[in-house]
């Protein structure tokens, strides 16, 4: 049966205003997790996560057994024992994806476990910080962990670090912040070690940092949306800032955010106040008229920039033959 263009558009038009909204997910999502008890709160909607010889199914993926080759090993643990990555390559977190999230757990369960260590009695996150968040908004006590023993700081960032790129890779804004602590901790010792651990190349891990250049009032703009602000964009607004000030930075931020500027145009404003073009002076000029007998026969015209004309008629062969004389000498004309 064919179906006309016409219909199909008025079916998708009512589709979407039938499917739930994010906030009746939410609610749906909430009331799922509180229906449970804690201790069997409904976090994984694939096969039981006991330890067992049989590979387990995580969204269609098949995943060693724990402890098979990489010595981790699957566990429930409640969100009360879990802190997050102190070295965690994001730092901004969307609340719109925070919703979406948890709406999608509550519907199906945790599909994927996090990443996490142990560290003096309580689980370390090294990835997974998403699903925490989303777990905690709605009330779900427990959370999947892969639990991966003595990881080290730097292995807490790369984790985090990969995850992240592999997903939703967070923003230039981010990579600047995370990077910052890293370095002011001393976990790396150089822009050039992270350059190595992020496969980023280091003039772009050197362009990242300078995002760092911008004021607080333009930062704390960027941050409400830090995607819209590619790398290119944040390091032509730190050098923007710097020969604008802070309160221009700001409006050009603003055009970026409604997609009314980009790179190009930021490079270009810039330029117009490094390199302003000088305004042609206005060459003021002085006529002398030279008389005769009563008539003019000529004049002379000398302007400020150094610029001089001089016209004469002399019908006196002998007075015209004397003038050239004269201007030839001044000028040391011969011929």
């Amino acid at each position: 049966m064919l179906i006309k263009k016409k219909d199909m558009g008025a079916r998708a038009a009512k589709a979407f205003l039938d499917s739930p909204s994010i906030e009746d997910r939410l609610r749906h999502a909430r009331d799922l997790a509180l229906s449970h008890p804690a201790a069997d709160a409904p976090v994984l909607s694939a096969p039981s996560i006991e330890a067992s010889p049989t590979p387990i199914q995580l969204m269609g993926l098949t995943r060693e057994p724990a402890g098979a080759a990489t010595g981790a090993r699957l566990e429930m643990v409640s969100l009360e024992m879990i802190d997050p990555n102190p070295f965690n390559a994001r730092k901004i977190y969307r609340t719109s994806r925070v919703s979406e999230l948890a709406a999608s757990i509550g519907a199906h369960g945790q599909e994927i476990p996090g990443v996490a260590t142990q560290r003096e009695g309580r689980f370390v996150l090294a990835a997974g910080h998403y699903r925490f968040r989303a777990l905690k908004l709605i009330g779900a006590k427990c959370m999947a962990l892969m639990i991966r023993d003595g990881l080290s700081d730097r292995e807490l960032y790369a984790h985090s670090y990969r995850e992240n790129a592999e997903r939703e890779a967070q923003s230039a804004l981010d990579n600047a912040l995370s990077w910052r602590e890293l370095l002011d901790q001393g976990i790396y010792a150089s822009e050039t070690e992270i350059a190595e651990v992020t496969g980023m190349s280091l003039p772009n891990v050197n362009k990242t940092m300078a995002a760092l250049r911008l004021s607080s009032m333009v930062l704390d703009f960027v941050r409400e949306d830090p995607k819209t602000f590619a790398l290119s964009v944040l390091y032509e607004l730190a050098l923007y800032e710097g020969a604008a000030g802070s309160a221009m930075a700001l409006s050009m931020a603003k055009l970026v955010a409604e997609n009314e500027a980009g790179r190009k145009e930021i490079q270009e404003a810039r330029a117009k106040i490094e390199s302003p073009r000088e305004r042609k002076r206005k060459d003021t000029s002085r006529l002398y008229k030279i008389q005769s007998e009563g008539r003019q026969i000529g004049f002379l015209k000398e302007w400020d920039s150094g610029k001089v004309t001089f016209e004469v008629v002399l019908t006196d062969a002998k007075d015209r033959t004397a003038l050239v004389a004269e201007l030839r000498g001044r000028f040391g004309l011969k011929g």
